[in-house]
């Protein structure tokens, strides 16, 4: 391994030479980014933030990449001294995560080394970075697509997946194979219809040496999946199989696993309307059968609820539960037209976004195996949310965007395995964003948030999430270049008195062409963030934070 990272940057470096001795026009292009986030903490008894020996944790990240003519090289130098609270202390250490080699003209396309890869939606394979998450499954090995005309991409891979700074147990192997109709069959289809076709298998091998049980040493995924799509509507549908995978996510069960994933929207002049559902039945899929959490996963089940940005309504987020739900997302926009009495001078526009995931039917037949007839929905209720949205412009300087949400979230299953303590949480949430542009590069934004939420259970423990929050955020900017933030959230109306706490903080940040640095002090408050249905704890911490993100 260290043979192959010195090799890599060795023509890094040559090449890097030779496209500065010969001009980047002549010699190939050198791009790049970096990116540290650092954080001093204090201990806070208040909050539960921890004492920290270091005083000083930080996450660090350069990618290096060189182009020329059919030739990419690149590798990524990642530093945790030590990785950030929040972040698996298996990150902690230096060096380099990621190198590769990639040939690529129109027909051929190889990669060897670390690379990222979706196929289709990315139910049974899905290998991306989300740095948030502090999730990178990476596969180490070779990829290679080949396009022997136009509409059709075959690809192939193997490979080892990235676990922090080694690699998982399993060997991953894949095929994919997309067609686009209209580039192989312009003269048949109108012009205005768009129809795709997609296939995939990925398997796992993975030695059994369990003295007990006998396990599958190689686990296949298969899918399929069809996409059609005009100027008015879309729809895909995409359905996938697994054999059955014991692990340890699922407990060891026999079952074979199974997914349907249908999307449909259709939009016209000014408005738009969308119905997604999904099925999903043990489609826990990773590259080592006794990896838990977010590691080694192998496949991704695409979030079926809204993907909330501001503090509040991303206060209970869902984690989708790929060992079985059942669930359906519709969502409406229009936008009234200006000068009319709803719409104003500028036009408003109104969403309504609605999303309700069940668990799936499924009776136990004994300890290793239970029926769930396909598509049968079960009665428990694990999240459902209804939000509404008005974003109007009142004038050329003034706007506000107003945002409704009623949400039930079931923290047993999203926070305790599904094992009874908390019960369900009801809450609802009433945002109000307002932007007053104060000249023509200075402008002050406010948010005020406010939640009440309830909780099925008796509180027996102390903690900082339960009850009434309310939220203030002001910020002024001074485009294009600085941006001055400062807010509170109060948990005011927590159960237990001694825990109604301020979680105050500010922050400057500086733009300046690629680059962007933000400094900022305060109390965080601990909880979940969710990327995309997938997530990870946050710790309360308090202290000063730091980040820098630049490319060239």
């Amino acid at each position: 391994m260290k043979l192959i990272n010195t090799a890599l940057i060795i023509l890094l470096f040559i090449g890097t030479q030779n496209a500065i001795s010969q001009g980047f026009g002549d010699g190939g292009t050198l791009s790049g980014n970096f990116q540290i986030d650092a954080q001093t903490y204090n201990a806070d008894s208040v909050i539960g933030a921890p004492k920290v020996d270091e005083q000083i944790l930080s996450n660090a990240y350069l990618n290096l990449i060189y182009r020329n003519s059919d030739i990419e090289i690149g590798f990524r130098y990642e530093n945790y001294m030590n990785p950030l609270l929040g972040y698996d202390p298996r990150f902690q250490g230096q060096g380099i995560a990621s190198r590769y080699i990639r040939y690529n003209t129109e027909m051929l396309d190889i990669t060897a080394g670390d690379f990222y890869e979706q196929f289709g939606s990315g139910l049974i394979f899905r290998a991306y970075e989300e740095r948030s998450l502090g999730f990178d499954n990476a596969v180490d090995g070779i990829r290679v697509k080949f396009r022997p005309t136009a509409g059709i991409e075959l690809t192939g891979l193997l490979g080892k997946q990235r676990l922090f700074w080694d690699k998982g147990a399993g060997i991953v192997r894949g095929a994919n194979l997309n067609i686009d109709l209209n580039e192989l069959a312009e003269e048949i289809l109108p012009d205005d219809l768009s129809v795709r076709l997609g296939g995939s298998l990925v398997s796992r091998f993975q030695t059994d040496r369990d003295p007990f049980l006998r396990l599958p040493e190689n686990v296949l995924a298969y899918s399929g999946r069809l996409s059609v799509s005009s100027m008015s509507f879309m729809f895909d549908a995409e359905y996938s199989y697994k054999y059955n995978d014991p692990s340890s996510t699922n407990k060891l069960n026999y079952n074979p696993g199974q997914g349907l994933l249908l999307t449909g929207s259709i939009f016209g002049d000014g408005f738009g309307f969308s119905l997604n559902t999904h099925w999903v039945d043990n489609m826990d899929f990773r590259g080592d059968r006794t990896a838990r959490s977010n590691e080694l996963l192998i496949n991704f089940i695409p979030p079926l609820t809204k993907q909330h940005g501001y503090a509040l309504s991303a206060f209970y987020p869902y984690a989708s539960q790929p060992n079985g739900e059942a669930g359906v997302q519709a969502e409406f926009t229009y936008k009234i037209p200006r000068k009319t009495f709803l719409g104003g001078k500028y036009g408003t526009t109104l969403d309504v976004n609605f999303s309700l995931v069940n668990s799936i039917d499924s009776t136990g037949i004994d300890k290793y195996t239970y029926d769930a007839p396909f598509l049968g929905i079960g009665d428990r209720t694990f999240f459902r949310d209804i939000n509404f949205d008005i974003a109007h412009r009142w004038s050329e300087n003034f706007k506000t965007n107003l945002n409704i949400v009623s949400l039930m979230y079931d923290k047993d299953v999203m926070e305790n395995e599904g094992a009874p303590k908390y019960g369900k949480v009801n809450a609802n949430i009433i945002i109000l964003d307002m932007t007053y542009n104060t000249s023509e590069t200075n402008a002050i934004r406010m948010e005020l948030q406010h939640m009440t939420s309830s909780q099925d259970s008796a509180f027996f423990e102390p903690d900082n999430v339960n009850g009434d929050w309310f939220h203030a955020l002001l910020e002024f900017t001074v485009a294009p270049n600085w941006f001055f933030t400062i807010y509170d959230q109060y948990n005011y109306g927590n159960e237990f008195e001694d825990k109604r706490i301020h979680y105050l903080n500010g922050s400057v940040a500086y733009l300046t062409g690629p680059t962007r640095i933000q400094v900022g002090f305060g109390r965080q408050r601990g909880g979940i963030i969710c990327v995309g249905g997938v997530c990870r704890a946050v710790p309360a911490s308090n202290g000063l934070f730091l980040s820098l993100t630049t490319s060239f």
